[in-house]
């Protein structure tokens, strides 16, 4: 590859240290709070940045999520530190790891650094609307992962 190819490609974007995603001390929120206690370091096409760790970050708000479905929701930066956060697709939590029954990570923006996300599982009573509803309500089974680098490919089956 010629200097000329490097400089025509595109920065990276991802996260470059683990983001320590969490229920916030307010449980309709989230938090970040990286392991190492410093903060979460990411990139946005080649530029990094750095977010110090924060116990209360406002979700964005999000339709509602049906009963007895489970879903993905990407947890995005961007330059300025501000948390976004997008609903991927739901599906019927019974119909997961059945032939086609899988989750799938939403695409993010481009100007957006997918630092990690969460799946919400909900009971056959139960209903969640992002930055409204606990993390921690009856009827709710939240899981949080961080991202290394991008937006894993594999999809989530369970």
């Amino acid at each position: 590859m010629s200097g000329q190819d490097v400089l025509n490609t595109s920065g990276f974007t991802g996260c470059l240290a683990k983001a320590g995603l969490g229920i916030g001390s307010t449980p309709a929120e989230l938090s970040l709070a990286a392991p190492n206690g410093a903060g979460t370091d990411f990139a946005i096409d080649g530029i990094a940045y750095h977010l110090a760790d924060d116990g209360t970050v406002v979700m964005t708000a999000i339709s509602v999520q049906a009963v007895s479905t489970s879903c993905l929701y990407l947890v995005l930066l961007d330059s300025a530190g501000t948390l976004s956060t997008v609903k991927g697709n739901e599906v019927l939590t019974a119909d997961l790891g059945v032939v086609g029954g899988s989750l799938q990570w939403p695409i993010p923006a481009a100007d957006l650094c997918p630092i990690g996300g969460f799946k919400v599982a909900l009971n056959a009573s139960t209903t969640f609307t992002g930055a409204t509803t606990d993390l921690d309500a009856a009827g709710v089974t939240d899981t949080y992962y961080d991202f290394a680098g991008g937006v894993p490919l594999a999809p989530q089956i369970a």
